[in-house]
């Protein structure tokens, strides 16, 4: 009996165990797919459209469908990614970095997301990857279009990943790394293409080819294009998207008439105004850009006629002290500026940098014979010894003096060495001899101020 009961006990329980399990649900709601309906599918186009100069918080369920044309995987870019369709792209600021990697095909759930600017990059902002982020396929790459750097500038390419073919790093590039990755920093790198149209490609330090050199030829590279304030970049995505194989592009100009920047000057004061036609001049940047003690479109240059000049372009240009240049300057109007003679309205694509040149030697004079001589030394560099200097910082003008007379020497509010201590007692100056109605005098850098 008591055996009985055992064996009906015991099926009792495996039948209640058979009940329950077949209640047990076996396949579980996937949160990824549940809980984010699609709502209203928009294009990254209309997306984009949406925003009309404040930020735009979606509260409402909305998609937008596209693939991830580049990560910040390799580093080039931090808690971030672009995405594209065939209507446009966009950048998204991602909560916390990886979780969306080049070439996954997403849904891109908007809600609680931010659509906004900063320095003028349309970006959706707040994107959690878990939440927003449904991915649908993997390795779906996206074709990047074949463009040109004009193109680019027209500034319709934004977040889009792109082509450039003909293309090569600055001559002012060779010798350098991407970016500085023994100190994490990001640097800005100048392209170019054969008509001498350029835009910056930017590198962060914590790219895996940060320290990598900058290739000397000529050829493609791929590349996303972002923009931040008034300038657009490039962000590359690795290096073998960096095909810069074949030989530069000549540099234009051999054609034309090379003359002196003393022939030039001459002109000058025989009358002539304007450069003659098939013209171009050479010489070597005796300003100094990185510190910036001049307006950012002029610089000053010298060439093996010992003379010199000031030019102003059309807008900012990035050659360095002790570049070589040639810039095409036919039928360029020359005009005094506060009695400074100048070439004038320049356009950028005007110059071509040839390489590093040889500063040339500062001629030692002084300032009695630069207030008595001024056209013979404008613009050229010079070395000044016995100098005392009024005041206690470098601002604006200061008067130097050295037994023989006195000029000014004025230093831009803008200079990086502005506001720096003055030294006290005689030192030696070298620097270029500009002017504001009357002789002025230009330090480059503070290292241009020798004690004794």
């Amino acid at each position: 009996m008591n055996h009985s009961r055992k064996i009906f006990a015991i099926l009792l329980f495996i039948a209640g165990t058979v009940v329950i399990s077949s209640c047990v649900k076996q396949e579980f709601d996937d949160p990824n797919t549940w809980q984010r309906p699609v709502g209203t599918v928009i294009t990254v186009a209309e997306l984009r459209n949406m925003f009309q100069g404040e930020p735009v918080e979606f509260t409402q369920d909305y998609s937008v469908y596209a693939t991830v044309t580049m990560d910040d995987k390799p580093g080039n870019i931090y808690r971030s990614a672009f995405i594209q369709d065939h209507t446009g792209a966009i950048n998204l600021r991602l909560q916390a970095p990886g979780g969306i990697y080049e070439g996954d095909s997403v849904r891109i759930y908007l809600k609680n997301t931010v659509l906004g600017s900063y320095q003028r990059m349309l970006q959706l902002d707040n994107v959690n990857v878990d939440w927003n982020v449904i991915k649908i396929e993997t390795q779906r790459n996206f074709q990047p279009q074949t463009v040109s750097i004009p193109d680019i500038l027209f500034d319709n390419y934004q977040a889009r990943l792109i082509r450039l073919d003909d293309v090569q790093f600055s001559l002012a590039e060779m010798g350098k790394t991407f970016a500085d990755k023994e100190n994490l920093l990001t640097e800005n790198r100048i392209l170019e293409d054969c008509s001498g149209n350029r835009i910056i490609v930017r590198t962060s330090g914590y790219a895996g080819f940060a320290d990598k050199p900058i290739p000397e030829g000529r050829g493609s590279l791929v590349a996303v294009v972002a923009t931040y304030g008034s300038e657009i970049q490039l962000y590359i995505r690795r290096l073998a998207e960096v095909q810069l194989t074949d030989d530069r592009c000549p540099i234009p100009g051999e054609d034309l008439n090379l003359m002196s920047l003393a022939n030039l000057r001459q002109n000058f004061s025989e009358g002539v105004t304007t450069i003659p036609a098939n013209t171009r001049i050479e010489g070597v940047v005796i300003s100094d850009m990185e510190n910036d003690n001049h307006p950012g479109q002029n610089l000053f240059l010298m060439d093996e006629s010992g003379a010199g000049i000031a030019l102003r372009f059309s807008g900012f240009h990035d050659f360095p002290m002790g570049s070589k240049i040639r810039v095409i300057v036919s039928n360029m109007p020359m005009n005094r500026f506060n009695g400074l003679l100048q070439i004038e309205n320049i356009p950028i694509g005007n110059a071509y940098d040839m390489g590093p040149g040889v500063l040339p030697e500062p001629v030692q004079t002084t300032i009695g014979s630069i207030n008595s001589l001024v056209e013979l030394y404008e613009s050229t560099l010079v070395t000044i010894p016995n100098v005392t200097i009024s005041g206690s910082t470098f601002t604006g003008n200061l008067t130097m003096s050295d037994g023989t007379g006195e000029m000014l020497l004025y230093t831009y509010n803008w200079a990086s060495f502005a506001g720096s201590p003055v030294p006290s007692g005689t030192v030696t100056l070298t620097g270029i001899v500009s002017v504001f109605n009357s002789p002025q005098f230009l330090l480059r850098n503070l290292n241009d101020i020798q004690s004794k």
